[in-house]
């Protein structure tokens, strides 16, 4: 039974793969056609695609009665993001010449972590406070749509930018119906990498369960992982196709959907318990990986070899004392 698990696990991982590839390539091109800043592109059709696993496994973790594996999915899922998928991506290629217009999305991710943690310091996160990290990603996303209509109205050039695909059948087509296309892979994307994760998490979740692991654990190493994978696959194709502005834009926004958009919908429906540990140890390392990206991004302006590999090191030592 874990040997066919382990099987479905890596087809898992080739969804995944396929769909990071449609998700990135789709997105990409649209923000280059509608002259949208890729950052703001990474920040919210990257984000919130790839972030779709972690809000459909939390909230049916969460109807179901396992609020453990649910509250530590998301914790663990947005240290995942900043340590295994930042710290891996930048390892293979470091991240460099980041632009100013990323700061109010970094102060948005700190303050919210912050916030998060403080909702959650009375071991309970109840409606009201669901109620307000829901309408945080609801402003979230309101700011990022007027930032996007005004650079596109400040744009130079009139034109459309001409995409060519290298397929003869669609680059003939106009530019509405490329748009379309591209918007079609973009979905198509978000829709593979949501079975992929699927495949991989159940069939992780089986394998940690035969193995008699407990749900905290689980959700905080097994189950995060999954979720983050596929962050991880559209990570690794943006690094290979050097589209650094969707990589960053997708680890910010997927750590900010993860609090407002997931933990938010999920604490107005089911309220949250919270358990001493958590709030004595996962939130903390969440919010140091959080602050220290904070401090080295406002800093540098750049993610070097020496730095991500602190955060992979950093989440690896993580899971090992999870596991222990």
């Amino acid at each position: 039974m874990i040997f066919l698990n382990v099987i479905v696990f890596f087809v898992g991982l080739l969804f995944l793969y396929i769909g990071a590839e449609l998700l990135v390539r789709g997105s990409s091109r649209i923000a280059l056609m509608l002259r949208i800043s890729p950052i703001i592109v990474g920040l919210t059709i990257v984000a919130f695609g790839t972030s779709s696993p972690e809000f459909l496994v939390s909230f049916i973790a969460a109807y179901s009665g396992s609020m453990d594996v649910a509250v530590g999915n998301i914790i663990g899922s947005n240290i995942a993001n900043l340590g295994l998928v930042l710290g891996l991506s930048a390892l293979l290629r470091p991240i460099l010449n980041l632009k100013d217009d990323i700061k109010s999305e970094l102060y948005w991710v700190t303050v919210v972590s912050f916030v998060f943690w403080i909702f959650a310091a009375n071991n309970i996160i109840g409606r009201f406070e669901g109620f307000l990290l829901f309408a945080g990603i609801v402003v979230f996303t309101f700011l990022l749509a007027r930032q996007s209509l005004r650079e596109r109205n400040n744009s130079i050039s009139e034109d459309v930018p001409d995409i060519a695909t290298g397929w003869a059948f669609i680059d003939r087509l106009s530019r509405k119906k490329r748009i379309a296309v591209f918007a079609l892979w973009s979905f198509a994307g978000i829709a593979i990498l949501g079975y992929g994760s699927d495949l991989t998490i159940g069939s992780a979740v089986a394998i940690a369960e035969a193995l008699g692991v407990s749900k905290v654990i689980i959700g905080l190493t097994m189950v995060a992982f999954g979720t983050s994978l596929p962050e991880l696959a559209t990570a690794i194709i943006s690094v290979v196709k050097k589209e650094n502005e969707i990589l960053i834009g997708n680890v910010i926004g997927s750590n900010l959907f993860n609090i407002l958009g997931v933990a938010g919908p999920i604490a107005l429906f089911f309220p949250i318990p919270i358990s001493d540990d958590l709030i004595q140890s996962d939130f903390p390392i969440m919010l140091l990986f959080t602050f220290a990206l904070f401090i080295v991004m406002l800093w540098k302006k750049r993610i070097g070899r020496i730095f991500a590999f602190i955060l992979f090191a950093s989440y690896i030592s993580y899971i090992i004392s999870v596991i222990l």
